[in-house]
């Protein structure tokens, strides 16, 4: 794995957007939405997911598996478990299937990992995952049920629970900096938004940060971002806020940090231009 090292690249900026989204709750996991494990090879492991019906019906809960890609324009694919090349779902088996809980309880449902020594075709190594699925079917009566037919309403609330197996001391680390983007709120805000590539074999999930300076090398402050899971071959989508900017050339040095002395840097000259708010 590479340590200590800074990779400086040369970017142009554009402007982008981004919209929140918002979902409701029928049951809860009790337990996290990911496990990571550094394991061996021809070694196998165990875990638990813990659902909470929050209702005071009976929840239905379909459990399913599914592979799991996501890229820095906002597209998530839930794609037939095993498919991709480093799904780890052929290796997982789940103890049900479909299962009721009684209102206001909890369910465990568990999983057992077995981790091959190879794959057909190569050594593993890095990090392989997929997503092991739970989804609330609420009960309905027959006139619940037709009048949604008529209405044309379904619905259901899923959860997808990551598991993430970890070859031990396996695989390369690397991220890059795909593109760059400047965005100007309409209160004269200015935020870097940074589209960050996992390009190695490792999952990683760097602090990022943004340190900002003008031509002289006065340092305007540090500017922090979110920690996102990067897997192998996806890609998130950062938009780091840097306050009331004047307007001026400025260099700006985005630092991502995954640990154990894995770091990466990229600077790239910006300017802000005079607004007509001004």
């Amino acid at each position: 794995m590479k340590r200590n090292q800074i990779f400086i690249y040369g970017i142009i900026l554009v402007a982008v957007s981004l919209l929140p989204q918002k979902v409701g709750a029928q049951i809860s996991i009790r337990t996290g939405l990911a496990d990571d494990r550094i394991i061996e090879t021809g070694t196998s492991y165990e875990g638990t997911i813990s659902v909470v019906n929050e209702t005071d019906e009976i929840q239905r809960v379909n459990v399913y598996q599914n592979d799991y890609l996501f890229y820095s324009d906002g597209t998530n694919l839930y794609g037939t478990p095993g498919n991709d090349p480093r799904s780890n779902a052929d290796w997982i088996v789940v103890s049900v299937s479909s299962i009721s809980i009684p209102p206001r309880q909890n369910i465990d449902i568990a999983y057992l990992v077995t981790v091959p020594e190879s794959t057909s075709s190569f050594p593993l190594s890095g990090s392989y995952w997929s997503m092991i699925m739970v989804e609330a079917v609420p009960y309905a009566s027959a006139n619940d049920l037709e009048q949604r037919r008529q209405l044309g309403v379904r619905q259901k609330l899923r959860y997808g629970i990551q598991i993430a197996s970890h070859i031990k001391n396996s695989g390369q680390s690397q991220l890059e900096i795909k593109n760059s983007a400047l965005s100007q709120g309409e209160n004269g805000d200015t935020a870097l938004v940074i589209h960050v590539e996992n390009t190695g074999d490792v999952m990683l999930r760097p602090q990022m940060w943004v340190e900002l300076y003008d031509l002289k090398g006065n340092t305007l402050g540090r500017f922090d971002g979110a920690q996102n899971r990067i897997y192998p071959t996806t890609s998130v989508m950062q938009k780091i806020h840097l306050g009331l900017v004047e307007p001026g050339k400025y260099r700006a040095i985005i630092i991502m940090d995954a640990g154990d002395d894995e770091i990466f840097g990229t600077e790239v000259a910006i300017e802000i231009l005079e607004s007509a708010d001004r």
